[in-house]
């Protein structure tokens, strides 16, 4: 009987596992039946294609597999196939309360959506890279209704909040453009801290090299939960940068925020350090930004601080 090869040209939507079937993608819709509960909820479904790609920006890597992608009420399901002999297909459930942070992000046609979460007493990552013409639409629907569900039952809006026009004026229109489309309609920004693009030329062999000290991007807080934006470094000043990636934090993975300055070929730059933990599992993600944002990073950390100690002491009232 004839099967799927994983080497279609787009990433689609399915409603349900049997819809994979419909399209002779048996091997996911048999794992996805056997794994998703009836009393669990499903909010997407979608199904990706294998992608040759096995290196990108950001550090990331992926190894190439077709891939079937659901997001349940509290967890991510995510199927995996290679299509190679001797090695069978397999399934990877995430429970959102093991995810540290999510990212989603396209460089000229490829996509990538990653998740790193703690496993076994240490951070792993799971990553999927796909065309992004036809996957940023169904993965960014994924990643917002991810952070749909881990939103905060708190109240964590202080008394003054910003409007998204502010953001959008004050961000380049790419940014804009992978930021839009997981903003949900009842979320509202308080905080924004800018980072631009800057470089320095290093004497090196009796020559001057630019060297890039930060690149363009911005963090937004939110009463859903933080989201950060980085464009690639570019090759040289005054380059096109084509890659950006945004990072989606729970409010509900962070331990710790403290501001913190870091050294970078002679200049001290500012940056946000939020300590992200997941039981015993910790790890530092640092957001740069620059110091005419100092003021706002200051307030926002206050405002962390003090939410985290109020979450402390429900936990411990119970």
């Amino acid at each position: 009987m004839w099967q799927s090869s994983g080497r279609e040209s787009y990433v689609f939507r399915g409603n349900k596992p049997g819809d994979l079937r419909d399209l002779y993608i048996r091997a996911h819709a048999d794992l996805m039946e056997k794994a998703l509960r009836h009393d669990e909820g499903l909010f997407y479904l979608l199904y990706s294609p294998i992608c040759q790609e096995r290196k990108g920006p950001f550090g990331l890597h992926a190894t190439p597999a077709s891939h079937a992608v659901a997001v349940t009420q509290y967890r991510f399901v995510i199927s995996e196939d290679r299509h190679m002999n001797g090695i069978a297909p397999a399934i990877q459930s995430i429970p959102f309360d093991q995810v540290l942070y999510v990212q989603l992000g396209s460089a000229m046609l490829l996509g990538w959506f990653s998740i790193e979460l703690a496993v076994d007493d240490k951070p792993s990552c799971t990553t999927i890279f796909f065309p992004a013409t036809t996957g940023m639409k169904h993965f960014g629907i994924a990643v917002s209704e991810y952070r749909r569900m881990t939103r905060s039952t708190r109240n964590l809006l202080p008394s003054r909040i910003m409007g998204w026009a502010d953001i959008w004026r004050h961000s380049p229109k790419r940014e804009v453009d992978h930021l839009k489309p997981l903003i949900l309609k009842e979320e509202l920004p308080f905080k924004m801290l800018r980072s631009s693009e800057q470089w320095i030329l290093r004497k090196m062999r009796r020559k001057s090299i630019p060297a890039c000290l930060s690149t363009n991007g911005v963090f937004v807080s939110t009463n859903f939960g933080f989201i950060s934006v980085t464009e690639e470094e570019p090759v040289r000043p005054g380059a096109v940068s084509f890659g950006v990636n945004v990072s989606s934090i729970a409010f509900n993975a962070l331990r710790s925020a403290r501001l913190r300055e870091k050294r970078t070929y002679g200049r001290l730059l500012p940056f946000l350090q939020l300590e992200l933990a997941r039981g015993s599992v910790a790890l530092d993600f640092d957001v740069p930004f620059d110091r005419g944002s100092s003021k706002d990073a200051e307030t926002l950390v206050y405002l962390l601080t003090n939410d985290i100690w109020e979450r402390k002491q429900d936990a411990f009232r119970r």
